[in-house]
């Protein structure tokens, strides 16, 4: 074993045999520098020790699960889950006390998710981490930013660097999506103050926009008693140490709770999506002509009402907006012309309709029943079904 893996190992088993705050610390401060010098074997040997040294002691588990089953009361179930707790639990506390510790956590999750494939023996340290992060990511300690050309460089760098829907091409592209007409939030975290955890792009418009290429490239305009819409075209995730951390819905739900105290005359909220899955999909149907527009929305107006991953929607995107309550509102052809948006979907975007009064019945419509909420519109593109859709009667039904 080379040096740095058998040093590293001997500070962590020093650590956890520390009961003194100051030298716990200054111990993970040390572990937190040495991580940082680790090429892609010395990360798999780390993670192997996490995994036969720090798991749960097994006797413990034994006397304890032993002790359940002669009286199985609340106290020696929580014994029991005391002793089910793993030493890597520990290691990773005090490492997030370090400076750097949590950074250091996320990279160490983020190879950790990479291995997932190759290495499935690692799932019980990956799982210890998430289940760590969740709880240290909780919408409660996040603070809700609006970012605009003020905002440090250093910051506004990071979306540059993050921004994963729609590339940004430079600081002109940035300066014009931090236009008066436009808006752009990031949650933030005590720990990483400078590094945004997600960010949400916004544009105000006159009605649904129904192309970014369109919205990206135009003049800004001004923002009157006729801006009616709230657009929101990008969401990244930028950590992907988070993965499976849900911050998204909150992130919607506060930003439009923002831009309607800022401007009550928003009448409408939605997003321009892509449909990332909609080529790959088609492929495996019955060819079609590609360059039918009528076609081709109907196969997508299927793919986006139809198709499923178990009883939700195929489509990940779909599955986010729908799963918080949106509506499939329109379809739009040569929504997105660039390479990327002729490659995932045949240049077709979508808008997903937000209305307050009905993300809840929208929400419980599709976990419980299985059912996508759709316009009228998009449910007539995708013609005879027997799979169960249901368009929202109402007066705003028809997308503008």
């Amino acid at each position: 074993m080379r040096d740095i893996d058998l040093v590293i190992q001997q500070t962590v088993r020093a650590l956890l045999q520390l009961r003194g705050e100051t030298a716990e610390q200054s111990l993970a401060t040390q572990l937190v520098r040495r991580f940082e010098a680790l090429d892609d074997e010395g990360i798999g040997t780390f993670f192997n020790f996490l995994l036969t040294e720090l798991g749960p002691n097994t006797s413990l588990v034994d006397e304890a699960i032993e002790a359940y089953r002669r009286n199985r009361g609340q106290v020696e179930l929580a014994d029991l889950a005391d002793a089910a707790e793993s030493k890597r639990l520990r290691l990773f506390r005090t490492i997030n006390t370090a400076p750097g510790g949590i950074s250091c956590l996320l990279k160490l999750r983020t190879e950790l998710l990479a291995r997932r494939t190759g290495s499935p023996e690692f799932r019980p340290i990956e799982r210890d981490l998430g289940h760590l992060l969740k709880s240290w990511f909780n919408r409660g300690f996040l603070e809700l930013r609006l970012l605009d050309w003020t905002t440090p460089a250093h910051i506004l760098e990071k979306l540059i660097e993050y921004e994963a829907v729609h590339e940004i091409t430079g600081w002109p592209d940035l300066q014009r999506r931090l236009a008066p007409d436009r808006r752009t939030f990031g949650f933030f975290h005590p720990l990483l103050p400078n590094e945004p955890i997600i960010f949400i792009e916004v544009a105000l418009t006159r009605g649904m926009a129904s192309s970014i290429q369109s919205l990206l490239n135009t003049e800004p305009q001004p923002i009157d008693e006729n801006t009616d819409t709230a657009i929101f075209y990008s969401i990244t995730n930028c950590q992907r140490g988070l993965s499976g951390v849900s911050f998204g819905s909150f992130l919607i739900k506060q930003v439009s709770a923002v831009l309607s105290s800022e401007l009550p005359q928003l009448e409408s909220f939605a997003t321009l999506s892509p449909i990332p899955g909609f080529a790959a999909w088609l492929e495996e149907q019955q060819p079609i002509d590609t360059n039918d527009r009528g076609a081709v929305e109907r196969a997508c107006a299927n793919y986006l009402l139809y198709a499923r991953r178990g009883d939700l929607p195929l489509d990940p995107v779909a599955r986010f907006h729908l799963r918080n309550g949106a509506r499939v509102e329109r379809l739009n052809w040569h929504g997105d012309t660039s390479e990327k948006g002729q490659s995932e979907s045949h240049t077709m975007l979508v808008n997903y309709r937000y209305s307050g009064q009905d993300l809840e019945s929208n929400h419980d419509a599709l976990v419980l029943d299985g059912v996508v909420m759709a316009s009228a519109a998009v449910i007539e593109s995708a013609g005879t079904h027997t799979t169960p859709a249901v368009a929202v009667e109402s007066p705003d039904d028809v997308a503008h």
